[in-house]
């Protein structure tokens, strides 16, 4: 059911706030019901048979001081002596204002049906302070017997006993403090679903710029409490989002352009086949396309395994212990087909990690294939492990890094100044993250080096 399913703040938080005051209310009022009634009527109990036994040890049944009703716990309260005539009928003697013993038909004496009624528990013989709890004209009466000694030749009884009023004062002002707080509620959960609702509404209209990309201004709220940590990294939120639509615009132009020039060079060669007007020779404008298809097929390439390599990360569970030093060596042995004029200096440990070899090889290849390209003469790969990591330095004698673009390089957007971007890199990055390790790039005092962290396991 949707009846109670308010869309309005205030009203909700009024509602929370009234739950608590009603559940509080019902918790005193049943405390005080089944505990503190309790307690009151075994006050009230203690304290009549107190002034039971007092009137009983004094023995002066004469004395104006036995009318306890004065005392609060025994508030309407009073005793008085039973006596029975020659035909066993019961006589009532009020102890305390010492008037003549009432005619039983009299109506004058408006507690003679209550004594009356109370006398009719004593069956004769001795009572030793017998206590009864009785209702009598929906009153409810704690009442105390004993035989003691009278003016009479008969067994007399005094009777004690006191009515047990209910006093609701105290559930009264439960309650009405209770309701009191429920319309104060209602004005606060107004005061306070505004303060909270304002900044929220911000919140949700900045939301919604966000997501049509509008980048214009950060929200401004002064605040320093949970809604003004959200507004704080929302706007962290909208400086990464206005960087990633930027970054991607580049990339997308950037790539549009890698992949536009080497099919356009496809397809001016094939046209010079076709018009038969090449320059060089047919199986030179032949090699021509097929080496701009192959680059542009590697392009293509790499960026269809960044887009699905997450996926494939977290779906491929197969992991073996991978030789590092037999996998590079096997890596080096084919890239030095490629460029024979580099120097290559090998120093390699034994290292073993844990891995999917494949992915481990790409990670690889994409650094050495990097450093192959800007390498001028030299590359050096150095692994050794060292605490609980494998450790390969890959270096090449190169041109430097901006250190402006050092930290971009492992981004799939970044592009360098020669104009190519770094898919390679990123793909790296991204295998050697999902295994724990870390990549960095180094300048030296001459050339570069990548330093890949792996974990041994």
């Amino acid at each position: 059911m949707k009846v109670f399913r308010f869309r309005s703040l205030a009203m909700r938080i009024w509602m929370t706030f009234t739950a608590v005051i009603l559940i509080i209310v019902c918790s005193l009022s049943m405390l005080y019901i089944f505990a503190y009634r309790r307690v009151e009527e075994n006050n009230k109990i203690q304290d009549l048979k107190v002034a039971h036994e007092m009137i009983i040890k004094n023995e002066n049944f004469d004395n104006p001081f036995n009318n306890f009703s004065r005392l609060k716990n025994l508030k309407g309260g009073d005793n008085f002596i039973v006596d029975f005539d020659t035909a066993n009928r019961p006589l009532i003697i009020d102890i305390n204002h010492r008037e003549p013993p009432p005619d039983v038909h009299s109506p004058s004496f408006n507690t003679l049906g209550v004594k009356l009624w109370m006398s009719s528990f004593i069956k004769g013989g001795n009572m030793n302070e017998k206590l009864y709890r009785e209702v009598y004209d929906n009153m409810e009466y704690f009442f105390i017997i004993s035989t003691v000694n009278y003016d009479s030749s008969n067994k007399a009884y005094l009777v004690s006993y006191v009515p047990n009023i209910v006093d609701n004062t105290i559930l009264y002002l439960v309650i009405a403090v209770g309701i009191i707080f429920i319309i104060i509620g209602f004005f606060t959960s107004i005061i306070v679903a505004g303060y909270i609702a304002k900044p929220l509404k911000k919140l949700e209209e900045y939301t919604m710029r966000i997501a049509h990309k509008d980048w214009k201004e950060p929200i401004n709220l002064d605040r320093e409490d949970e809604i003004g940590m959200l507004a704080n990294s929302m706007n962290i939120m909208q400086k990464e989002l206005k960087r990633a639509d930027e970054e991607e615009k580049i990339f997308l132009q950037s790539i549009s352009h890698d992949l536009k020039t080497p099919v356009m060079v496809i397809m001016s060669h094939a046209d010079a086949i076709i018009d038969g007007v090449y320059i060089d020779s047919l199986e030179k404008t032949a090699g021509i396309i097929k080496d701009e298809a192959i680059r542009l097929q590697k392009k293509i390439n790499q960026m269809l395994y960044l887009n699905t390599l997450d996926y494939v990360l977290e779906n491929d569970t197969k992991n073996d212990y991978i030789n590092l030093k037999d996998l590079v060596n096997n890596i080096i042995s084919r890239f030095e087909i490629i460029k024979s004029d580099i120097e290559w200096d090998l120093s390699l440990d034994e290292v073993i990690i844990k891995g999917d070899r494949d992915k481990i090889e790409v990670s690889i290849e994409n650094i050495l294939d990097n450093a192959l390209r800007y390498a001028n003469e030299v590359i050096k790969v150095t692994l050794k492990k060292d605490g609980q990591y494998a450790y390969l330095d890959i270096y090449n004698d190169g041109p430097k890094i901006d250190e402006k673009h050092m930290k971009h390089i492992f981004n799939r957007m970044y592009k360098d100044k020669t104009g190519n971007f770094g898919l390679g890199l990123a793909i790296t990055k991204k295998i050697v993250d999902f295994y724990n390790g870390e990549i960095k790039a180094v300048n030296r005092d001459k050339g570069v080096s990548f330093i890949i962290k792996y974990p041994l396991k």
